[in-house]
């Protein structure tokens, strides 16, 4: 037992005042008037000593009523499961820390889970005591709100009040682990008050939370979302992107709340305007997957939207996403003479047509000793000339900045100087040539069928329409090699790769009719179609991000200097200043939910979009506090908002307070004296008869 005002307890001498009395009253003669001494005989064994029971009886009564009385003013208590010793005016320090993240917009009873941390910290400041240093600490972006004693409740307040919802995201104990371990506190009673619904998990092995032996943690969870279905993912499936042909998405939706829901409707939009809907039931803490198909039907950069109707969680109830259709398809062709294009051209030029699809540009010459890559979107090699080292640099730096490579290997072993590009360009080796005579040939067979150049092909017998082999390079492969398709003699004819964080492909032949007929076959237009596509689409600008990282565009040299903006979801507009040495813009101000556009000289270039952390999808299920709660641990408590958090916080902190018992004591002693002590004529007179 402790007792929160000590100093009161100098009055415990008042308990020995009934007993002072009751001894001086026996000091004190009285005479009395009989009219016969045989009464005082009769008295003598039976009422006077009923009357010493009873006096006594009523001394301990009184001495017992203001016994508990003088404690219940030094307000004892039984200890509490706190790990500290708190004791009247004892030094204290509370840190307040408040999750404003995302999940923290979850409404319970149309009440914001931030909204309900706000209203509680009245409650808290009741809790405090004597001389307490108060902090508060918000977690998005991280910031002390407040630091200075605890009885300045309306500046603590205020300061509470203007806490913004946020749409980040938030690690809960590493923000507390780095806070404490740059607080310097010198006070003899340490606390943190952690504010949030503990959506990430505590790695309780690597954390240091435990390692903090003079603090105690106090984490205040809050309820769980009733109703809530989550879009936790849409991913787009298609690699090709055409305006007439179909693009396959695919979303993942959940039921987060402790509810079956039926009838639910699941939106697709394009560029604003409703192109699919599904309806479909939810049961509690299920998922499901749902396929979207539809045609874009027209080029650029199509903004997309998942919507579901809202419910107890807004923010996770649409997902925005960003297609990319090209429009035109920058190519630089690389190659020893005009001769050995004629085919390539022909090829090229069955797939732009009158669309203008492609600008190509063309370089021959046998030595190349630099070239120029900024403005083009894919490179294509054609029986390479020789590479200088600035020229292979060149190429690198293209690869880094997300351009494609597609290359026909040729007669490259014949150069007189050892071949040394493809290893620095991360491509297959080439080992040997390998030639046929007469009429003989390789066939080739296609070994990943479901690879996207394949997949949905308009070509009734596909195995007529692969090529025949009579010339090829022989070539070592990498991990980053995959062969598509293979000669009869199991050495690859096409291969992907990757390189610098690029894709690309290598044909081991390249297009003369003395090497294959792949140009007289159906398979050439459509596949080389297919690889320009997918390799000109750069969705490195349109790529999501989640709220709040830095987004990264890329652009072009000959666009630096230009004025460049960017219009957040809110219709914010916001001026960027491109970084002039690595020809990219980075956008620092992400913290909305949604599509951003980006802007150069005042005509749209691009567009990304927000998402949600994983972490700040709201679930029925806490891994945190269940990890927390299996510990069991005296200096880190779990207490529930919704259960009158400020009195158990009393009794964790303090002790169970006794007070009321202690005036039952006290009150039950005085209605026993007062009966008692109320003289019975009636028992004397019997007594005497």
């Amino acid at each position: 037992m402790t007792f929160l005002s000590p100093s009161i307890l100098w009055a415990l001498f008042a308990v020995s005042i009934p007993l002072i009395i009751h001894l001086i009253s026996l000091r004190q003669t009285r005479y009395e008037e009989f009219s016969s001494l045989r009464f005082i005989k009769l008295l003598e064994h039976k009422t006077i000593r009923y009357l010493k029971i009873n006096q006594w009886l009523l001394v301990l009564l009184r001495t017992l009523a203001i016994l508990c009385l003088i404690l219940i003013f030094s307000r004892p208590l039984i200890k509490g499961d706190s790990i500290n010793n708190f004791a009247g005016d004892i030094e204290s320090r509370a840190i307040i820390l408040i999750d404003n993240s995302a999940s923290m917009a979850v409404k319970i009873n149309d009440i914001s889970l931030l909204d309900r941390v706000k209203s509680s910290i009245p409650e808290l400041l009741k809790v405090l005591e004597g001389q307490t240093i108060l902090e508060i600490y918000q977690t998005n972006p991280p910031q002390k709100l407040y630091e200075g004693s605890y009885l300045n409740e309306s500046q603590v307040i205020s300061r509470v009040e203007d806490i913004s919802q946020t749409y980040l995201s938030d690690n809960i104990w590493e923000f507390t682990d780095s806070l404490i371990n740059h607080i310097k506190a010198s006070e003899p009673n340490l606390e943190c008050y952690i504010f949030s619904d503990f959506q990430t998990t505590p790695k309780i092995e690597a954390d240091s939370l435990l390692n903090y032996d003079k603090w105690t943690f106090y984490c205040i969870d809050q309820p769980n979302v009733n109703n809530n279905i989550s879009i936790k993912s849409v991913d787009i499936l298609s690699e090709i992107k055409l305006p007439n042909h179909l693009i396959k998405l695919n979303t993942n939706l959940g039921n987060n709340g402790i509810n079956e829901v039926k009838n639910i409707p699941i939106e697709l939009f394009l560029n604003n305007e409703r192109v699919g809907q599904v309806v479909s039931q939810f049961e509690p803490n299920k998922y499901k997957d749902f396929m979207f198909q539809v045609f874009p039907g027209k080029t650029g950069i199509i903004n997309g939207k998942i919507v579901i109707p809202d419910d107890d969680y807004l923010l996770d109830n649409y997902r925005n996403f960003d297609l990319v259709i090209p429009n035109q398809i920058a190519v630089k062709i690389i190659s020893k003479s005009k001769d050995d294009l004629f085919l390539l051209d022909l090829a090229l030029n069955a797939i732009t047509g009158n669309t203008g699809l492609l600008h190509i540009d063309k370089k021959l010459s046998s030595n190349m000793d630099r070239i120029f890559l900024n403005n083009f979107d894919i490179l294509l090699i054609h029986d390479c000339p020789k590479l200088t080292s600035a020229s292979i640099e060149d190429i690198q730096r293209f690869l880094v900045r997300g351009g494609g490579l597609i290359w026909f290997a040729g007669n490259e072993l014949e150069q007189s100087e050892p071949l040394l590009w493809p290893s620095l360009l991360k491509l297959p080796e080439l080992l040997q040539k390998v030639s046929l005579e007469g009429e003989s040939f390789f066939s080739t067979t296609i070994v990943e069928k479901n690879n996207f150049l394949f997949t949905d092909l308009d070509i009734v017998k596909l195995g007529d329409e692969l090529p025949q082999v009579f010339s090829y390079n022989k070539v070592r492969l990498q991990s980053n090699h995959l062969p598509l398709i293979k000669l009869s003699n199991g050495h690859p004819l096409l291969i992907e790769s990757s390189s610098f964080g690029s894709a690309g492909f290598t044909f081991t032949s390249k297009l003369n009719l003395r090497w294959n007929d792949f140009t007289i076959k159906g398979l050439l237009v459509p596949v080389l179609h297919r690889m320009l596509i997918f390799l000109a689409t750069k969705e490195f600008n349109t790529k999501a991000i989640l709220v709040g990282d830095i987004k990264t565009i890329d652009i072009r040299g000959q666009d630096i200097n230009d004025d460049w903006i960017v219009i957040s979801p809110s219709n914010k507009e916001i001026k960027l200043i491109p970084d002039y040495t690595n020809e990219k813009i980075q956008i620092i101000h992400t913290k909305e939910l949604g599509s951003y556009n980006v802007y150069t000289n005042g005509e749209y270039f691009s567009s990304f979009s927000t998402i949600l952390s994983p972490n700040e999808l709201p679930s029925t299920i806490n891994e945190s506090i269940s990890i927390l709660k299996s510990l069991s641990m005296d200096k880190i408590r779990i207490i529930e908002s919704d259960k009158n958090f400020s009195n158990i916080l009393k009794d964790i902190r303090y002790g169970k307070s006794i007070w009321r018992l202690l005036l039952i004591i006290a009150l039950t002693c005085l209605v026993l004296e007062s009966i008692l002590g109320i003289p019975s004529k009636d028992r004397l007179k019997t007594n005497i008869e």
